[in-house]
């Protein structure tokens, strides 16, 4: 293994492992918080975002070693979603994005949709208060103009609203796609040569809006 994909690796486990200590902490939020439940009277959210997702990319060419691309890629995420509070601060939703790479002068477009569940830590009306919130579910990723143009996966985060008033919050968050990693960019289709993504894990780090 070349030290450029250690490197790579080594990255992904560290986004993984801030991913991971967050999700925990959330979960240890104390049961108290129902308190602020009470006051939150919306009944659905809708949300955009812009992602930073980066990754590494593999060149694959029929009988010989794949071989891993140098340098990594940020994939810059735009998309938005919304969700329905079923019970309390239990969400059921939806999203969708389009996550672009680039390596060695080739790009790859990447559609993701998911639907997950969600659930929102002292969801409140009051100004500036914050909302932690969990979330996971299953993920579809299609990538337009290749010979395999889907694929099933899932998707686990964590993030944080900051209520700046009543409808409006800054949102913040941690997500990754899991799955994807064999649609393949066929750049060079004669042949079979193509890139791909060296992991199954597309860790974007998230910036947006949260309405209500």
């Amino acid at each position: 293994m070349s030290r450029e994909a250690r490197r790579n690796i080594s990255h992904l486990e560290v986004s993984m492992r801030i991913l991971i200590a967050i999700a925990g902490f959330l979960l240890g939020i104390p049961p108290f918080t129902s308190a602020q439940e009470r006051d939150h009277s919306c009944h659905a959210q809708a949300y955009s975002f812009l992602a930073d997702a980066p990754s590494s990319a593999s060149f694959v060419q029929p009988g010989r070693p794949t071989i891993s691309v140098s340098g990594s890629a940020n994939a810059w995420q735009f998309g938005g979603g919304g969700e329905v509070f079923v019970y309390r601060g239990l969400g059921l939703g939806g999203e969708l994005l389009r996550s672009s790479q680039s390596w060695e002068g080739n790009s790859l477009s990447t559609i993701v949709g998911s639907t997950n569940l969600s659930y929102h830590f002292g969801s409140s009306m009051k100004r500036r208060a914050p909302e932690p919130f969990i979330t996971g579910g299953y993920t579809f990723f299609y990538v337009p103009g290749i010979g395999f143009p889907h694929e099933n996966g899932g998707n686990f985060g964590a993030g944080l609203n900051i209520w700046l008033g009543r409808h409006a919050a800054l949102r913040l968050e941690i997500r990754d796609d899991i799955g994807g990693q064999d649609l393949s960019a066929e750049f060079e289709p004669v042949a079979g040569v193509y890139y791909q993504r060296s992991s199954n894990h597309l860790v974007g780090f998230r910036i947006g809006v949260t309405f209500r």
